[in-house]
């Protein structure tokens, strides 16, 4: 019987009697919830289509190419004639393959001959077919998918010449993991051959923060590019994703929750692309899974086989999860959820191969120059020895205390303490610095031993050299011989010139230790200054973000300390945006810049937020180098807060632990001493608080002015003050505004009161910059009397009021504050009163004196005033009843 031929046929959707023909291979699948159309891909395909007879869509398993294909036939106008198959092994057969295409091209609409059930095709099928297609007045798009499924080549062949043959008036499209084997490079030198590719279909990070949207689940752009990053926009990785998310499943744990051993990535893997692969080809994917990069003489190790290269090869192009590396010249890699599977497999199934393997990794990668690599390998082995040679060897301890090491290096810190070569000394001290621990004693101490040995080689000489000398600087301890810091400076300028960037890396942290032991010693704050820029400029030449933020935290608070609280303010902001960015080991945050913002809160008078910064720097320091540092000046500032509140027994005890402590640096000493001599001025003791200044150095002008504040408060026993000292041109802002109030207050006792005047609104103006308001709240009373009533101060001092922004705009640490709360109740006339007063920066002894009450009822009135304003703290009440329009 010779085939019948049928002119036209039915348009998409009208199904037609088809015998022996599965009817739901004709369409497309439902297409997986939740669907998102990605109109990229949906103007590309259209655009391929367009412009190509041949279209192929190629991919790995899940990557979304029939999901694509099914939403591109669906976003068509019913107007144009679209054919679906869907193949499957069994498809592979002459006779089945064009029975399927020959009714999926009627249904779109196309006139064509037709065979009978299992009757073998004619020769002239193929051309007639053509010839039917080129008769159309329109183009029909026919849609293959699982086309790799093709392989007979009766069938490609048939193929080559319908595309060759067809005209314009057929668009073929073939979806598939693997290349067709057809003419493909024929294709693309005639350009009848479009592509769209794995790394096409891959979700990007907004596409998947739309997917997840669409699902139903809130998150946030990081975590949507979190995702994608993890996943590298494999479809079927993002979409299994959802399920955990909308249960909230935190996103960090996500990865680890799609590869367990029941997780919908891991049985995806293993069914639709490790399971049907040779047993051989099984293992090597296991034995190569341990390398990121799959160069090829790594592979052939690994492997133990020559044809590795030639595996990889056919399996990135049957699309296998293996790909073309970048990174390794004519090597591979593996996609990452596939290969965190293999070797899940392969700890699970050969754990005893998993140490040997790394061997082999650390010893090619060691060879080939590539050190960091290398070591890792090794520490995934469990080789400590061979790990820490190559640490010494490569000169890498100066970029694991210079960077933020790998992962892989946080574990050198498990180095077992019996391994006592010079080696894993240095670098079990350096890993233990690395991740914000405190070096052992003892291993610097070999260190330093090793360094000094002429015996030893140079890489090690240095390495150690540069371990000992930051490790007892981190630690704060004098026992560091001390000849080895220049000797470290010597043995790291005498490196090679093609270690540069070992070199740089080396002095950073040499520089770091220098100025840490400066930090520690006597120098006077202006060198301390100098010594903190020159470590960031340095840090900053060896690229190392971490060891530039230490020196830009300190220069933070020295600036603090000294009054120049705007450029304190900029460092402030500048080191928390790098810290955020790669913080160095130890804390989340800085404590060092906790105490810096607790100081700028406390000079510009707003004394929660400082007390707030306080405790939460004392916190953070605990068990870090730098709380040899931070504590005591965060008790500095809770003393003064307490002396504010009269609380002086604690504001003394506070202090106790450090005021008499002979070690603490003198920028440190400074400041503890002079809240301790404060506070015994305030509570009568000043005889007592004058003995604590003997001996002290006064080159800035700080202990001179504490003398002179004695002798305001009792002028007949303190004996000659050098005033003219109060005009020390070195002094800093805090120390010049003290200064310049005791001058005044001297010009008030000798009866000057315009020359006061003038000195005071100097005074005023040159802190009103810096809103340092701390010292007139906290000067002598007379001062204080006359800020709060000469008119000709007024305009001058009237910054110094909570409620008035900074001169010149400048910006707070401080939080904004929240609407005031409703007053709780009215407030009586005496309240009134005193609350004024309290504006006036009066003291309670003051009040009392002014409205002719005793101290206990001014102390009355104002707990009543701290209630009804719902207020803990006496300038917050003052600042609530200006917003409540009270005052």
């Amino acid at each position: 019987m010779r085939p019948q031929i049928e002119v036209g046929g039915a348009h998409r959707g009208e199904p037609t009697a088809v015998p022996d023909l599965l009817s739901g291979k004709l369409a497309p699948a439902q297409v997986a919830q939740p669907a998102l159309l990605r109109p990229r891909l949906l103007t590309a395909l259209s655009e391929c289509v367009q412009r190509a007879p041949l279209t192929l869509i190629s991919g790995v398993a899940g990557a979304g190419k029939t999901a694509l294909a099914a939403s591109w036939r669906e976003a068509q106008p019913e107007t144009r004639h679209i054919g679906w198959v869907t193949l499957d092994d069994y498809d592979d057969d002459p006779v089945t393959f064009w029975g399927y295409v020959t009714e999926a091209l009627a249904r779109a609409g196309v006139g064509l001959v037709r065979s009978a059930p299992g009757e073998s095709l004619p020769v002239t099928f193929v051309p007639r077919l053509a010839a039917a297609l080129m008769a159309r007045p329109a183009p029909v798009v026919l849609i293959i998918d699982n086309a790799d499924h093709i392989t007979d080549r009766r069938i490609t062949a048939a193929l080559d010449l319908l595309i060759r043959n067809a005209g314009e008036r057929l668009r073929l499209v073939l979806c598939g993991r693997a290349d067709p084997q057809l003419p493909l490079h024929a294709y693309r030198l005639d350009g009848s051959l479009a592509e769209i590719r794995s790394a096409d279909l891959a979700f990007t990070a907004h596409e998947t923060g739309e997917l997840l949207a669409a699902a139903g689940v809130a998150a946030t752009p990081e975590v949507a590019a979190a995702l994608c990053e993890e996943t590298e926009g494999w479809a079927v990785g993002v979409r299994l994703a959802v399920a955990p998310l909308k249960q909230g499943m935190a996103p960090e744990d996500l990865l680890a929750s799609l590869l367990d051993d029941d997780g919908g990535v891991t049985q995806y893997l293993f069914e639709e692309v490790l399971r049907d692969q040779p047993a051989a080809v099984r293992r090597f994917l296991l034995r190569v899974s341990v390398t990121d990069e799959l160069w090829p003489d790594l592979v052939e190790r690994l492997a133990g086989r020559i044809n590795g290269r030639r595996i990889l090869s056919e399996l990135a192009h049957a699309n296998a999860f293996v790909e073309p590396s970048p990174g390794a010249p004519g090597g591979y890699r593996i996609h990452a959820l596939f290969r965190e599977l293999l070797r899940a497999q392969l700890a699970y199934g050969h754990p005893t191969e998993v140490p040997r393997l790394h061997r082999i990794c650390a010893e090619w990668y060691a060879e080939a120059g590539l050190g960091l690599a290398a070591v890792n390998h090794a520490v995934a082995a469990k080789d400590w020895s061979f790990a820490t040679r190559l640490l010494v060897e490569d000169l890498l301890v100066g970029r694991v205390l210079a960077h933020r090491p790998s992962p892989a290096l946080h574990s050198m810190t498990a180095i077992p303490a019996d391994l006592a070569d010079a080696d894993a000394v240095v670098v079990r001290a350096a890993s233990a610095m690395s991740v914000g621990e405190l070096p052992a004693v003892s291993d610097l101490a070999t260190a330093a031993h090793a360094a000094s040995d002429a015996a030893n080689g140079l890489s090690l000489r240095a390495s150690a050299a540069v371990v000992s000398v930051v490790g007892f600087a981190f630690r704060g301890s004098t026992d560091l011989p001390p000849d080895l810091p220049a000797t470290a400076d010597d043995l790291v300028a005498a490196l090679p010139e093609d270690r540069e960037t070992a070199r740089r890396e080396m002095m950073a942290v040499l520089s770091t230790a220098r100025f840490l032991r400066a930090l520690a010693s006597d120098r006077p704050t202006p060198a301390l200054l100098a010594g903190l820029g020159e470590a960031a400029v340095v840090a900053n030449a060896a690229g190392s973000r971490p060891l530039r933020v230490r020196p830009l935290a300190y220069l933070a608070l020295l600036e603090a300390l000294g009054g120049r609280l705007n450029r304190a303010e900029r460092l402030i902001r500048d080191a928390a945006t790098r810290w955020a960015e790669e913080p160095p080991p130890g804390p989340q945050t800085s404590p060092v810049l906790g105490v810096a913002r607790a100081w700028v809160h406390l000079y510009r008078y707003e004394l929660e937020q400082a007390r707030e910064w306080a405790d939460r720097a004392q916190e953070q320091a605990t068990g870090t180098p730098d709380a040899r540092f931070v504590v005591p000046l965060a008790m500095v500032v809770h003393s003064g807060l307490l002396r504010l509140r009269h609380d002086y027994a604690k504001a003394t005890a506070a202090l106790r632990p450090y005021v008499d402590r002979q070690n603490l640096p003198r920028w440190i000493r400074e400041e503890v001493v002079a809240e301790a001599v404060r506070t015994d001025f305030v509570r009568g003791a000043v005889q007592e608080g004058l003995a604590r200044l003997d001996g002290t150095d006064d080159s800035s002008g700080w202990a001179t002015g504490l003398r002179a504040t004695a002798a305001l408060l009792v002028p007949s026993g303190v004996g000659p003050v050098r005033w003219n000292a109060l005009d020390a041109p070195q002094a800093g802002p805090v120390v010049a505004v003290r200064n310049g109030i005791l001058r005044a207050c001297r010009q008030l006792e000798y009866g000057q009161v315009p020359t006061a005047l003038g000195e005071l609104a100097r005074t005023l103006d040159l802190a009103a910059p810096e809103t340092l308001r701390w010292p007139f709240l906290d000067a002598p009373l007379q001062a204080r009397r006359l800020l709060r009533t000469h008119p000709d101060l007024r305009e001058h001092a009237a910054w110094l009021s909570l409620t008035v922004p900074r001169p010149g705009g400048a910006r707070s640490t401080a939080p904004q504050p929240e609407a005031p709360p409703p007053l709780i109740q009215d407030l009586s006339e005496r309240e009134r009163e005193v609350l004024v007063h309290l504006s006036e920066m009066l003291s309670t002894t003051e009040i009392a004196a002014t409205m002719f009450i005793s101290v206990n009822t001014v102390r009355t009135h104002i707990r009543s005033i701290l209630r009804k304003l719902a207020s803990t703290r006496r300038n917050q009440a003052v600042r609530r009843a200006r917003e409540l329009h009270i005052i």
